[in-house]
């Protein structure tokens, strides 16, 4: 009994391994918190573009805002390798919740979108076509599975 406290006393020291993977952790789930929602609004900006196919301009300019978002959910869903909290965490802040609000109370959320300052109008209106269709929701749940099966395979591969 006593060894296994010592054990765990030592491995609460500062600079221990089990402290380094609590920080990072710690920093890969802020990361990715940060990172997804960047990720779909310059995805989402890229769809308001593709409406606007009559600019030379802008005929590039849409999807490779939809590639670069990709590309960025896609770094989240890296993450996962090393931390598998860090990709559960972005799926349920910025896809599973927000679903769960569109669906306990639809009339709200397009107001609540609207709400966040500096956010154009034509963004506003795709970010909610896209949670209330459920694409949102879409890249919470795939999110949180990649972040579950990284879990699941860190836990039982050894």
């Amino acid at each position: 009994m006593t060894d296994r406290l010592e054990r765990s006393v030592i491995s609460e020291r500062p600079g221990s391994p089990r402290r380094q993977q609590r920080r990072r952790a710690v920093l890969a789930s802020f990361f990715a918190l940060l990172l997804t929602p960047v990720a779909i609004g310059i995805a989402a900006n890229g769809a308001v573009l593709a409406g606007r196919w009559w600019d030379a301009a802008d005929r590039w300019l849409a999807p490779a805002q939809s590639v670069l978002g990709a590309l960025l959910l896609s770094v989240v869903a890296g993450s996962a390798i090393y931390v598998p909290a860090a990709a559960l965490t972005a799926g349920l802040v910025w896809g599973i919740v927000p679903a769960i609000v569109q669906i306990a109370a639809p009339a709200s959320t397009y107001r609540l979108i609207s709400a966040v300052p500096g956010l154009p109008a034509e963004l506003s209106r795709v970010l909610h076509s896209w949670l209330s269709s459920g694409v949102i929701l879409l890249f919470g749940v795939l999110l949180c599975g990649i972040g579950a099966v990284a879990l699941l395979r860190k836990r039982y591969a050894g």
